[in-house]
């Protein structure tokens, strides 16, 4: 990589750990700065999962990581807080760096905003010339760059005529622009892309609907009350908002609980978000975010649409209430065709999940009439596992070896299992594929 491109990397990269989104994350700065440190020097070999958490976070050489996935799950993170750094600050930066979900290796884009004092300057994307091809251009100190064509001395140059290393790089450069524009007309399809072509082929926003969860939360009058009798300062309840230990004998009054409708989205829910959003930028396509009663079927029928959560999400079920694999009542997957099979949550004794399930649906002919993608776990673990599957390499891999042949233009359904680790869910694993 050329050195001065690369110490614009790194000028860069220092904006992006001072700035709001970082600054307050130590261990996503040391993540960002670590890859591309590794990136810079060479050494991309030493961006996988395991030696990552090693060398940033500590872990042990032999840990599990399926059982702990914190690379994964900081990797996710940062990636969330640079598409908050160039929403904001970073909305003028000339140098972006992105990491693709599914891998730990950054790309580095040099946009070539013009300064804001400067906006006439056309954008540019920088080309950095491989080092095949730039050992073949002519060097100052070589034959070639001192006499001209034809064997003209350098004070020979005939007038209206192009000197032969003008000539020679002028060739050599419009090989490489057509090279790069016929490598981008017919280059495969990564699988990622061609997993997500229904929607992608669309030049319309792509809707992004998340439903939202009904939550009950204790009024004023009833954290006041509470406060009061058992002698708690605001310091002593943590803030305003904390939760209220109920007894079994409790007796509440009706303005005690307060209905909250389409207000709050789970965490997982939010992580789905972030991996889509993060993907259709990596694609430059554009998305239209929605939640709760934000979208009417007609927003469905105008443009392709994602689908995030599934008993939160009505839209969700009603889509894929007629499919091969449904959603069932008391918080199940099941297989239509086959009432014995059916996937229900795993919890533990202290109510936490431990293995969830999660639906994912492909279908470029849905009930709207275009493209459409639902991601929806049983509980949202299974939707965050679900949303990092098919935004990887690795998860879309996956499930082309578990898929018929010719699935690309077929609708598809998958089932996804992961096991959960405090609230995080592990790299999920496929157990049951239909197309149609």
């Amino acid at each position: 990589m050329q050195e001065a491109f690369a110490t614009q990397v790194q000028k860069a990269l220092s904006e992006i750990l001072k700035s709001v989104p970082f600054r307050t994350s130590k261990q996503s700065q040391q993540l960002l700065r670590y890859i591309v440190d590794q990136t810079l020097s060479g050494h991309v070999e030493r961006l996988k999962e395991r030696i990552i958490g090693t060398e940033v976070f500590g872990r042990a050489i032999d840990y599990d990581t399926n059982e702990d996935p914190i690379v994964r799950s900081r990797a996710m993170e940062v990636r969330k807080r640079l598409a908050q750094y160039y929403v904001a600050e970073g909305r003028a930066s000339s140098i972006r760096i992105e990491i693709i979900p599914g891998s730990y290796v950054p790309n580095f884009l040099d946009l070539g905003i013009a300064p804001a004092t400067d906006r006439s300057h056309a954008e540019h994307v920088q080309v950095l010339i491989p080092a095949s091809v730039e050992s073949l251009l002519p060097t100052a100190s070589s034959p070639s760059s001192k006499a001209g064509a034809l064997g003209e001395s350098p004070n020979e140059a005939v007038p209206g005529r192009l000197h032969f290393n003008s000539l020679w790089i002028a060739a050599i450069l419009m090989l490489a622009v057509t090279g790069i524009a016929a490598y981008y007309s017919f280059r495969p399809k990564d699988v990622i892309e061609l997993f997500w072509s229904p929607l992608l082929e669309n030049p319309k926003p792509i809707l992004i609907y998340t439903g939202a969860n009904p939550v009950y939360m204790p009024s004023p009058q009833l954290i006041e009350r509470f406060k009061t009798t058992h002698h708690l300062s605001d310091l002593d309840a943590g803030g305003h908002e904390f939760l209220v230990p109920f007894s079994e004998d409790e007796k509440f009054g009706a303005g005690d609980l307060l209905s909250m409708k389409n207000v709050f989205v789970t965490v997982g829910d939010v992580s789905a978000n972030v991996g889509v959003a993060s993907l259709l930028t990596r694609f430059k396509h554009g998305f239209d975010l929605r939640s709760g009663e934000d979208v009417a079927f007609g927003d469905l029928r105008q443009s392709p649409a994602v689908l995030i959560g599934a008993f939160n999400n009505a839209w969700t079920l009603e889509m894929t209430g007629d499919l091969p694999f449904v959603f069932g009542s008391g918080l199940s997957i099941r297989d239509q065709s086959n009432s014995a099979h059916q996937w229900h949550p795993v919890y533990s004794s202290e109510n936490k999940v431990q293995v969830d399930y999660a639906l994912v649906a492909r279908l470029p002919h849905s009930k709207t009439g275009g493209a459409l993608i639902t991601i929806a776990g049983i509980t949202h673990c299974g939707t965050r596992a679900a949303a990092e599957f098919i935004t990887s390499q690795q998860g879309i891999r996956e499930m082309i070896r578990q898929a018929p042949q010719a699935w690309t233009n077929k609708n598809l359904e998958l089932v996804l299992q992961t096991k959960v680790v405090n609230d995080i869910p592990t790299t999920p694993t496929v157990v049951a594929v239909r197309t149609w």
